[in-house]
């Protein structure tokens, strides 16, 4: 049992190690900025060598510079291990940073998907998010 304690210990402090948590070791999460806490959520999904993770607006309340890392960070456990993310986000450079394809919800169905450009440019994402004009009519 100690042995397997002392590698699940190992693996944790190189995660935190990764994250750039390392310094916070001994902090309670509580103490944590948004931020940290988020990268800190993420470290727990590598500990379990999740496949599937998602993530509800991990960009919400985080700082432009801790939200850079933890899309770093997303892109990374993609790119290594092969984590596949789902993502509800609002932030819309965050999701075209790390998403493809991007499929867009209202009112509980799909609406749209594709790469971000065809998004950006789909007459039922405007209206339902931006409060786009109908077809034939201006604008107030």
């Amino acid at each position: 049992m100690r042995g397997e304690e002392r590698a699940i210990q190992r693996r944790a402090d190189a995660t935190l190690e990764i994250l750039g948590l390392s310094a916070h070791r001994t902090a309670l999460a509580g103490t944590l900025s948004g931020g940290q806490k988020k990268l800190l959520e993420l470290g727990r999904t590598m500990m379990v060598d999740a496949k599937v993770v998602l993530l509800d607006e991990p960009g919400a309340g985080v700082n432009r510079t801790l939200l850079g890392d933890l899309a770093h960070h997303i892109e990374r456990l993609h790119r290594e291990c092969g984590t596949s993310f789902c993502i509800i986000e609002h932030d819309m450079d965050l999701i075209a940073r790390l998403c493809d394809p991007v499929i867009v919800m209202a009112e509980g169905r799909v609406i749209a998907k594709g790469k971000m450009a065809e998004i950006k440019a789909d007459e039922r994402v405007r209206e339902a998010y931006l409060g786009a004009a109908p077809p034939g009519m201006a604008a107030a």
